[in-house]
């Protein structure tokens, strides 16, 4: 049993294994369920393909091998110092940004119940003044100007630069 600490070291474990078994590049290809041809991409000396997660796992169990993950001390205490130098601990109550129990069902929820929503912006504005109805249109207005002169400013700056870069580059 050799210990394995990198994707590179992991590749040579398994070439090892099919070395072991004495079987061809094409015959592991089947056994693994790779398209033919992916073996000597991903095993050969050049090694032109790289496994995904998947297809890693398929190349572990078609040459008979597991994984056994196990804490390493060196490595441990050299990620608990830097942990205690670089990262703050995290509070049992801490909220955390895009935290909810499942996306899916909330987009799923606020779709069914849109028609709801948009009845009780209805009467929500229906209570509001006129001239505070007012008010905010053109607040809004002023944003969306802002934004907009914003966004044309950055473009011309774009194409000054660009139009530079095209000058220094023929002058």
């Amino acid at each position: 049993m050799t210990a394995v600490t990198s994707y590179t070291e992991l590749i040579c474990g398994i070439q090892d294994r099919i070395g072991e078994l004495g079987i061809r590049q094409l015959d592991f290809d089947k056994l693994a369920g790779f398209p033919e041809g992916l073996t000597g991409k991903a095993f050969g000396p050049s090694q032109v393909k790289r496994l995904g997660p998947e297809k890693l796992f398929d190349a572990l169990r078609a040459a008979g091998l597991k994984l056994k993950l196990e804490p390493d001390p060196e490595q441990l205490e050299k990620m608990r110092k830097q942990i205690a130098k670089k990262c703050q601990t995290r509070q049992a109550n801490q909220a955390r940004p895009q935290n909810q129990a499942s996306p899916v069902s909330s987009n799923l929820l606020s779709r069914c119940f849109k028609h709801l929503s948009r009845k009780g912006n209805q009467k929500r504005w229906q209570r509001v003044s006129r001239k505070d109805r007012s008010e905010h249109a053109r607040m809004m207005g002023i944003a969306s100007g802002k934004k907009r002169r914003k966004a044309m400013k950055r473009r011309a700056r774009q194409r000054m630069a660009a139009h530079k870069s095209r000058k220094a580059g023929n002058g």
